[in-house]
């Protein structure tokens, strides 16, 4: 039978049990993050020639321009690291064990070991949950992280749905991972909020507590909250007062 993408607990044409599912990034997502690896990788191209010129008139303007064609091919770098993430993530449900295709780049902040093997559903013993928050620069991001407990005492990271609280995001992986966890016959456990170093920009120096962390007092967590949602609401009036500008100046 071929595989479903549809909700989870779809049952089998001869009533046997839950379809098989296939979860993949939508395709939407997967382009954006492209198109953004382009852009930032033709902005770094272009940065670079004009170091190269810089250097020739004066040698300050070409360092400028080189330390600034850095910092873009950092970021490039960056979004790359996401695309390779989202494009070859991949879950598989069967009847009795689940396919696990997971890219290092499935998290940018943990940083997990990328991961191809079949987990039976005997083998796991609970799907893990958190909440996490990382400040930077008078910002703060939130994001929920999912991990797979073996029964081994093995963990395994899933995947991270970002920028949570701000608006500027859907969570894609809360439904899959809800439906790993039944057709395993297990619960889904929520560990609460932790706080983790968002370094800068959330980019380089970034530290994820470690899973056993306790957490957060209810106190903090809604100030983190409030702050990550201020964070987003400050974003996309940015955004939308950047489309503006360019309606009024730019014909």
């Amino acid at each position: 039978m071929s595989a479903s993408s549809g909700a989870g607990g779809q049952i089998r044409a001869d009533g046997a049990g839950p379809a098989p599912r296939m979860f993949r990034v939508p395709t939407g997502v997967r382009l954006f993050s492209l198109f953004g690896v382009v852009i930032l990788a033709a902005a770094t191209a272009i940065m670079a020639i004009f170091a190269a010129l810089g250097f020739g008139m004066q040698w300050p303007l070409g360092l400028f321009m080189t330390a600034v064609a850095v910092f873009i091919g950092a970021l490039t770098g960056y979004v790359w690291r996401d695309l390779s993430g989202k494009w070859s993530l991949r879950v598989r449900l069967d009847a009795d064990a689940a396919t696990l295709d997971l890219p290092a780049g499935r998290s940018l902040i943990h940083r997990p070991p990328s991961r191809h093997l079949v987990v039976p559903y005997a083998d796991i013993a609970a799907i893990d949950t958190r909440l996490e928050a990382y400040g930077s620069l008078g910002m703060e991001m939130m994001q929920r992280s999912y991990v797979l407990r073996r029964k081994n005492g093995e963990l395994i990271f899933l995947f991270e749905d970002r920028a949570l609280a701000a608006g500027l995001a859907k969570p894609m992986f809360a439904e899959i991972a809800s439906d790993l966890a039944a057709r395993a016959g297990v619960q889904m456990h929520d560990l609460g909020m932790v706080e983790g170093k968002g370094g800068v920009l959330g980019v380089w120096g970034t530290h994820a507590p470690d899973w056993a962390a306790p957490s957060l007092p209810l106190a903090r967590q809604m100030q983190l909250w409030r702050h990550s949602a201020y964070t987003g609401a400050l974003t996309l009036a940015v955004i939308i007062i950047a489309f503006a500008i360019r309606m009024i100046f730019g014909g």
